[in-house]
């Protein structure tokens, strides 16, 4: 499996033009340079989990709007069966040799990822009412 940093690159593009933001713009409340948020922007950069998970919350989207579409390759439907406990034990796997900070990110991934589902269910099911 691989990440796809151009995907990445394209989420936070779309993300940043639905908040109306300039690159410039974009770059300055991140406190960092215009060149080098283009270079993410563009993936022609990796960016980390704690750079996305920052982006995220200054153009004001989930964290999952910009990983959407960006793993290639197996994807995680296939390597799990759908109960809990695979699912806990391959998050556990992941986050195995990580940082505390980055396995806070995980989790709040997580929940995010969870609370969209939720919400999205929830609307499917009032709509079938």
């Amino acid at each position: 499996m691989r990440v796809s940093y151009k995907v990445i690159g394209r989420n936070i593009r779309a993300a940043r033009i639905e908040a109306n933001l300039t690159q410039e713009q974009t770059a300055e409340l991140l406190k960092m340079s215009q060149l080098h948020f283009g270079r993410l922007e563009r993936g022609e950069r990796p960016a980390s989990l704690e750079q996305i998970a920052c982006i995220a919350a200054e153009l004001g989207v989930p964290t999952a709007v910009l990983l959407k579409g960006c793993v290639t390759g197996e994807s995680f439907e296939t390597e799990l069966s759908a109960d809990a406990e695979n699912v806990g034990e391959a998050v556990k796997a992941l986050a195995s040799g990580c940082s505390v900070k980055a396995q806070q990110l995980m989790i709040s991934l997580c929940r995010e990822v969870a609370e969209s589902d939720k919400k999205s269910e929830m609307k499917k099911e009032a709509s079938v009412r």
